[in-house]
């Protein structure tokens, strides 16, 4: 069986897919407009290095509908909806699924009258519609029609690796032990008023993530807590000269640890150093790091916008507040701050609740289903190509 990805290669959503497929004997090939290499499948980058911004899914969608045909996939794949998807509609190719991940729902939509008769376009011809949390699901109907279902398959977590030194079977060193160390690389020394606590994130630095609320909210910590608090940020983006000026304006510039970049396999360590994990988006279709963060055994702060109030649940495995609120995100943090036995509390049920929720292997298999049920629809014949889960 071969399956078509139409969707980023970069993008850790976009690989551990393919991945997933292709490690279950399926014949993966990607169609990125972003070069990437993923193991186990073929990429096809298209589009060059022309900066043609959005305009080039127009662009070059006549060239990606000949490479799609050229491929004979038995099934097509796209991954994010008004890119992607919106190639996938034109090229005719079926069965056809279409998965939503965020902006390309709550935003894209509503940016034009055009954008929105783009989504209804690529809904209308998708055989299958995917979303990842209720929320999304619940806006997608929006604009799908009434026949057709939008299945809720979740960008899961796996749980062996995202997992508490205790789970892992690592030794543990207590949370309140540790020295947390600053970005001028020298350690933090608790205060007598109690061990140190390290807050953090791991995120795109970019306006919607909202980092500069986090920066404000652990400046007016630093002023209660001492040294005793610090905070880790991990990521790159546009916005990061800014966010460091923005530290460094606010006294806090070397209490702050800009990690950079990390690789999707080195988050789970990255976690595991971290107490309190705060996801202050302004939007976010889904909040896949909550998962994570959760997994990892650690209580969450985060904002209660788009789909986080699906993968946080306020008072039990974490606490919401509003968006772009610097002063209710640095009362929550406070508040976990100085209660270690309520980290202890919110961390071990978010485990459990992801565990319930969000383990990948179950997210895999409902769309392994979904493929099924698709190639038996068509042709009841073609179906036995498909060697999942051996």
């Amino acid at each position: 069986m071969k399956v078509v990805y139409l969707a980023d290669a970069p993008y850790p959503h976009t690989w551990r897919w393919v991945q997933h497929f292709a490690r279950s004997g399926v014949e993966c090939e990607v169609i990125s407009f972003r070069p990437a290499q993923i193991e186990g499948a073929r990429v096809h980058y298209v589009g060059g290095a022309e900066p043609l911004g959005k305009a080039r899914y127009l662009i070059h969608a006549r060239r990606v509908r000949q490479l799609i045909e050229s491929l004979q996939p038995d099934l097509l794949h796209a991954l994010h909806l008004t890119s992607y998807g919106f190639l996938g509609a034109l090229s005719g190719v079926r069965p056809l699924v279409i998965s939503v991940w965020g902006t390309d729902v709550l935003e894209a939509p509503r940016l034009t009258p055009f954008h929105g008769w783009l989504t209804r376009f690529a809904l209308r011809r998708a055989d299958a519609i995917t979303a990842t949390g209720l929320h999304l699901a619940t806006e997608t109907t929006r604009y799908a029609p009434r026949s057709k279902r939008v299945t809720v398959v979740p960008y899961g977590v796996d749980l062996d690796r995202f997992a508490p030194e205790s789970v892992r079977g690592e030794p543990v060193e207590p949370r309140a032990s540790r020295r947390p160390s600053t970005s001028s690389g020298r350690t933090a020394t608790a205060s007598a008023e109690g061990a140190p606590v390290v807050i953090g994130t791991a995120a795109r630095l970019s306006p919607e993530k909202g980092i500069a609320y986090l920066i404000e909210a652990f400046a007016a910590l630093r002023r209660r807590f001492g040294e005793r608090l610090t905070l880790r940020l991990a990521g790159e983006g546009p916005e990061r000269q800014k966010l460091e000026a923005l530290a460094r304006r606010l006294g806090v510039g070397d209490a702050v640890d800009f990690r950079g970049w990390l690789e999707h396999e080195e988050l789970p360590a990255f976690l595991r150093e971290l107490d309190v994990f705060v996801l202050p988006s302004t939007a976010e279709g889904f909040g896949v790091a909550a998962v994570e963060a959760s997994a990892t055994g650690l209580p969450v702060v985060a904002t209660s916008v788009h789909g986080i109030p699906d993968v946080v649940r306020d008072s039990v495995t974490g606490l919401l507040v509003p968006a772009k609120d610097a002063t209710a995100l640095a009362t929550a943090i406070g508040r976990l701050a100085e209660d270690e036995e309520l980290r202890r509390r919110l961390g071990a049920a978010g485990r459990e609740y992801v565990a319930q929720r969000y383990d990948w292997r179950r997210n895999a298999a409902q769309m392994e289903l979904i493929y099924r049920r698709l190639l038996e629809g068509r042709d009841g014949s073609r179906h036995a190509d498909l060697r999942m889960g051996a």
